[in-house]
């Protein structure tokens, strides 16, 4: 069985490639953004492309908050390690 070090290595662990998440709560304000996206192309029908800008724009920064909230997790989760290796 390899290590978790070496699943990391070799690729096999890939958390941004987990599945979309399932939970009510985004599921439903995924269906919401979606929803009012239709909505606005229907009132401004000119303005596709530059909605199409505003979400590449937001799911940028949705990705980089993932990766932060991932390394943040990742290090407490170092510090609750250590803490416990190291008291008595």
């Amino acid at each position: 069985m390899k290590s978790i070090l070496e699943k990391l290595y070799y690729g096999e662990i890939s958390p941004c490639s987990q599945p979309t998440p399932t939970a009510e709560g985004y599921i439903k304000a995924k269906d919401e953004v979606e929803q009012l996206g239709e909505e606005i192309l229907a009132k401004y029908p000119d303005c596709k492309g530059l909605l199409e800008s505003y979400a590449d724009a937001i799911h940028i920064t949705s990705a980089c908050e993932g990766l932060q909230d991932f390394e943040r997790g990742f290090s407490l989760g170092a510090l609750i390690m250590f803490e416990i290796m190291t008291t008595e």
